[in-house]
């Protein structure tokens, strides 16, 4: 939890071929639902699609604007990509150079950060 921290980060992370994740933040019934998915396809145009928030809140806490999103996306051979975005969702379609781990390929992952910078308490917004 966040207590008072003046950033907090929310990561996604999982293997491929076929990439999915999800993350509620928050205090019940005050959630917000974080989303990842993605697939790596054998020399093809692969894809991947981040679901997040511009800001997020928690109850006695305070208020938490997106500073920013990151993406990397990397597989055992050494091969990785990475792209930084400004707002909470975004999507991508992507050359994939290798054999997906479907069809024999390096085991790849993908990982999404949001990082999130502390505003203020909720009683001013």
């Amino acid at each position: 939890m966040v207590y008072g921290a003046d950033t907090y980060d929310v990561v996604l992370s999982d293997s491929g071929p076929t990439f999915y994740a999800t993350k509620n933040v928050g205090i019940w019934p005050f959630t917000q639902t974080f989303k990842m998915q993605g697939k790596v396809i054998s020399y093809s145009t692969s894809w991947y699609s981040g679901s997040g928030h511009s800001q997020i809140s928690f109850p006695f806490v305070g208020l938490y604007s997106l500073d920013y999103a990151y993406v990397r996306l990397s597989n055992s051979a050494g091969f990785y990509r990475s792209w930084t975005y400004h707002q909470g969702s975004f999507t991508c379609n992507f050359y994939y150079p290798y054999l997906s781990d479907a069809d024999g390929g390096p085991s790849s992952k993908l990982t999404m950060k949001w990082h999130y910078e502390f505003v203020g308490d909720l009683g001013s917004y």
